[in-house]
């Protein structure tokens, strides 16, 4: 029965493996775009800021020197009780005519603050194309040019991107790539744009591109308001709503620093792992489970068969943590990450599995969510 039981865990890694490998060679991608033309729509570059005076300066100095012509910088200062005003303000006096800033003091009852925030920003836009970014993101001169054409290239009513993740402590290197794993092995990224099916979805809140009349036919952030995953939950109304929704490589173009240390880390993930399943636990509890048995039980077999010196046993660790070190490679290659996390992949699941049930144990009765100084029951 063991040896039936490693069978089937070759035979679903082998699956990821291939689904990581088709993913590699047709990944959609965001294509540095230099020329510009008079006939670019206008554009709205919209970001919420909440407690962000680590980043936000460096965000919006980038996004005020793109190359496009046509666009505006439209940024929400969610009631940030650190220097985020003060950097806001005196960017708006240095590009008067580009950045509008708004100051928020106050948070409506059932709304969570990341789409409440967005609601507000979409209100004062007058752009034809909607440009969501989060403000730890850092633009390329040339990242708006080439989303918005690739955008429309591509046909799509939402274009949503992967930026390059600028990594500092270890718990980044941990998980954040962790998440790069399940974009490139568990779903073919063609499915995204090709399917009608919304199951067959993925989304990135640090970039999202919408074509305005997409955004306002679903009710736009509004229709999210009490998700925590609102990035996931808002194109799936987009894909529902008969619009085409992909998911691209914007690695070259866009970077993005999104945590700082262990803490934001284990927040910032614990909010959204659980959320992101749509809070069904049976599916949540198997995937846990399916994690632990792929990547980390190779390594806990690998140390019994070289203590117990079973041969046997020792070449189904090493063929089973081989494939996943195969995604996990697959995966570090297709978003410009050191080489060196392959030998992370084990690690990560593990960090993964601990963040997953701190996940759902915040969603218990009578439990809540703390991020960002805020607290959501």
């Amino acid at each position: 029965m063991f040896t039936i039981f490693l069978c089937f865990l070759a035979g679903v890694l082998t699956l990821l493996c291939l689904v990581s490998i088709y993913n590699y060679f047709t990944f959609a991608k965001v294509k540095r775009v230099l020329d510009t033309h008079s006939l670019l729509p206008f554009v709205s570059i919209l970001v919420p800021a909440r407690n962000e005076a680590r980043c936000i300066r460096e965000c919006i100095e980038s996004l005020a020197n793109q190359i496009y012509p046509n666009y505006e910088i439209i940024i929400l200062d969610d009631d940030s009780s650190d220097d985020t005003p003060r950097i806001l303000d005196e960017l708006q006096s240095l590009y008067p005519q580009l950045i509008s800033v708004i100051h928020s003091h106050e948070l409506p009852d059932s709304w969570i603050g990341k789409s409440h925030a967005c609601h507000v920003l979409s209100r004062y836009a007058k752009g034809d194309y909607l440009l969501f970014t989060d403000a730890d993101t850092v633009h390329s001169p040339y990242a708006l040019n080439s989303l918005v054409q690739g955008a429309q290239e591509m046909q799509v009513d939402l274009l949503t991107a992967i930026p390059y993740q600028t990594l500092t402590s270890i718990w980044e290197h941990l998980m954040v790539p962790f998440m790069h794993v399940l974009y490139h092995g568990y779903l073919p990224n063609s499915f995204i744009y090709t399917k009608k099916n919304s199951s067959f979805l993925a989304a990135n809140g640090q970039i999202m591109l919408f074509h305005a009349d997409a955004y306002d036919a679903i009710g736009g952030h509004e229709s999210v308001k009490n998700s925590m995953v609102e990035d996931i939950d808002i194109a799936r109304n987009i894909k529902e709503s008969g619009a085409k929704v992909v998911l691209a490589n914007a690695t070259s173009l866009v970077s993005c620093s999104m945590y700082t240390g262990f803490e934001d880390v284990f927040k910032g993930f614990s909010k959204n792992f659980f959320a992101g399943f749509q809070r069904k636990h049976i599916p949540f509890v198997i995937f846990l489970i399916h994690i632990m048995s792929i990547y980390v039980l190779p390594v806990i077999l690998l140390i019994i068969s070289l203590i117990t010196e079973n041969a046997s046993l020792l070449i189904w660790s090493i063929v089973l943590l081989m494939q996943g070190m195969l995604i996990r490679l697959l995966s570090t290659m297709q978003f410009r990450l050191p080489l060196l996390h392959i030998i992370l992949q084990p690690f990560s699941a593990l960090f993964a599995i601990i963040i997953g049930c701190n996940s759902l144990l915040w969603s218990m009765p009578g439990k809540s969510t703390v991020w960002k100084n805020r607290v959501y029951h």
